[in-house]
């Protein structure tokens, strides 16, 4: 039994990576499957643009978690809902924050923004926000992500967004110590927007940037956390015993490494055996067995699982639950 895949305290949180068409999605699902089995209340989402868990499971999904055996639950998130939710909140803070800076469009400035670069990270970012924090209705949440460029932009996204808040507070801070120092000469900055008089803030207490900056803050703080507690958090890389995949999987090791997010198994899916050769094969079987020589040396202390071809597609319950057996326990 992999004990990293199992929840130690409050919930586990599990993030399936890999290239596209590894067989990242059917390997979540078996997963969820094999933990559900087990007597976990586990939540499956897929956070892929390009949803399939539906068809793995051969049911419909949608962004709210559709129970589909004793403790096992789906979804599948809507990135344009996501990307339209979070630019509605944003829009509603600053539209709070500024109420004074009443020449700013800022509907003309969210409509550009909404086909920004880093936005649909951010979305999925707060997506993972809201579901962790209802981690506790579950034991452990399964993150089918989309290809694992996008999803190490997310991962490392906590990080990043802490500096960054941290750099824009201690700019805050120095903009309020200049107001006071304006104030202390001029007397209170006033002005009137539409018969109502405001006071320009200077204390942190009072101003409404500033509390913004710290409960932003607070929110990435938390899901850094979460992602790199090692009691919580597990990452599964999902490949094919082939030459690019490999790279991929080594640079996913590497960036989340730097950020400290635990990176605990590779499944090695598609791992083609015979009985007998076959002339025809030989390149290919060769070619898998450098791979499979590579993936021992290159993570040493990372464990490994090869999971076979199968003759036919694994798709349902049952084909599902025979695979997360050997992805859970073997």
């Amino acid at each position: 039994m992999r004990e990293y895949l199992l929840p130690k305290e409050d919930f586990r949180t599990i993030f399936v990576i890999g290239k596209g068409g590894v067989g990242k999605t059917t390997t979540s699902a078996s997963l969820a499957v094999a933990l559900a089995k087990k007597g976990y209340k586990t939540l499956i989402i897929s956070l892929d643009p390009a949803h399939n868990l539906g068809d793995v499971f051969m049911v419909r999904l949608n962004d709210k978690p559709k129970k589909l055996m004793e403790n096992l639950y789906a979804s599948e998130l809507d990135m344009d809902k996501l990307i339209k939710a979070y630019l509605k909140h944003l829009e509603k803070n600053l539209k709070h924050m500024y109420r004074y800076l009443t020449v700013i469009n800022l509907e003309k400035y969210f409509e550009v923004l909404s086909y920004s670069p880093g936005i649909e990270e951010y979305a999925t970012l707060e997506a993972i926000r809201e579901i962790l924090i209802e981690g506790d209705h579950w034991d452990v949440i399964v993150f089918d992500t989309p290809p694992t460029g996008l999803t190490l932009r997310v991962l490392a996204l906590p990080k990043i967004s802490l500096i960054w808040a941290d750099k824009l507070i201690g700019i805050r801070k120095k903009i309020l110590e200049r107001r006071r120092a304006i104030a202390k000469i001029q007397g209170e900055q006033k002005f009137t927007i539409e018969g109502e008089e405001f006071t320009l803030p200077k204390e942190e207490e009072e101003d409404a940037v500033m509390q913004e900056l710290k409960a932003y803050r607070e929110e990435v703080a938390f899901v850094e956390k979460v992602i790199t507690d090692p009691n919580k958090t597990s990452v599964v890389a999902v490949m094919n015993p082939e030459t690019l995949p490999l790279y991929e999987t080594e640079r996913a090791y590497e960036s989340l490494k730097k950020f400290r997010v635990p990176f605990n198994l590779i499944v090695v899916n598609k791992v083609i055996t015979l009985g007998k050769d076959i002339p025809e094969l030989k390149v290919k079987l060769e070619a898998q067995g450098r791979v499979l020589k590579e993936i021992e040396r290159k993570f040493k202390g990372i464990d490994v699982v090869r999971i076979p071809m199968f003759a036919e597609e694994p798709r349902g319950m049952e084909w599902l639950e025979r695979l997360g057996g050997m992805v859970l326990e073997t």
